[in-house]
Formats: C-alpha cells, structure tokens, sequence
C-alpha cells in the first residue's frame, strides 16, 4: 500500500489515494494518528509504575500478557498532566521497538484526507513528533507519529526488567 495513487475510470487518470487517521483529544486540541499503525483501542485502566523510565513513559500496561510502555503525550506536547479517568481511551500503536499505548481524552472520529487535506507542518509547530496537519472544518489536526520517538525513548529493555520485579 505504498503507491499513493489508485486507479478510477478507464482513462480518467490517477485519482489522490485516501489516507486514514484515528482521531483523538487532548483536552481541547485534536490530533490524529495513522490508521494503518493502530492495533486497537481499549478503555483506560491503571498502569503499572515503572522506576527509571524515560519522561516519555507513564507506565508499563499488561494487554493480554503483552508489557506495552503507556506515553506520557502530555509531556511529549508539553501540555499539563492530568489523572487517568475511567472514561479515557488508550490507542494501542506502532512505536519505533513494537507495540505502544497512547492515552487520549475522547477517541471521536475515522478521517479519511485526501493529499491536499494534508499540508507540512510549519518549524512552530513540528517538533520531533509532528511532521503534517490535517486541514479540517473544525480547525488544524496534528498528525502525531509515535515511531518518530528516537529508540529509547519510548522505552528500552533495562526499564522494562527492571519495572516489573
């Protein structure tokens, strides 16, 4: 699935490929992630602690005897921190070493965007994690990408064996 075009009519030319995005909420700002690198959504629950992660790391989850690093995207996004409520969402993603969980206030909405709905992201607003927008009624969406953790950061083995004693 890496051509970005697909073909419609018999000579009607290439029509723009339709990317889909999970979009999610942070308090009041959107964001979306890459459908194609969403395992699952589950409903938040309390993760383990784990000594000596990266500020990058809230916990470590067990889903289904998997350990999965739960992000910290409220201090990725240097927004204020906030208690895990009942009613939050983890989105269960492709990370840059497998498998992450990536909490959000409300899960709403499947987007599909067409390429001139995507647009780069300026120097204000990309950072490390953002690199696109979707351009939407409601305003921007950041396009968040949890594979662009630098390796380690998202979690590394030591963090792990030594959290789950």
């Amino acid at each position: 699935m890496q051509s970005s075009y697909v073909r419609t009519v018999s000579g009607a030319g290439p029509a723009p490929e339709t990317a889909y995005f999970l979009v999610f909420k942070l308090d009041d700002q959107s964001y979306a992630i890459a459908m194609k690198g969403v395992e699952r959504v589950v409903r938040a629950f309390a993760p383990a602690p784990l000594p000596k992660a990266p500020a990058s790391v809230s916990g470590l989850l067990n889903l289904h005897g998997r350990a999965i690093p739960l992000l910290n995207i409220r201090q990725i996004f240097g927004l204020p921190e906030k208690e895990l409520a009942p009613r939050d969402y983890f989105i269960i993603a492709d990370g840059p070493q497998g498998p992450c969980a990536i909490p959000a206030d409300l899960v709403p909405d499947l987007t599909g965007c067409r390429p001139d709905e995507l647009i780069a992201a300026d120097a204000a607003v990309q950072g490390k994690y953002v690199d696109r927008v979707i351009k939407a009624r409601e305003g921007f969406i950041l396009i968040f990408d949890p594979r662009r953790l630098p390796p380690g950061e998202e979690m590394n083995g030591a963090a792990i064996q030594g959290g789950t004693r």
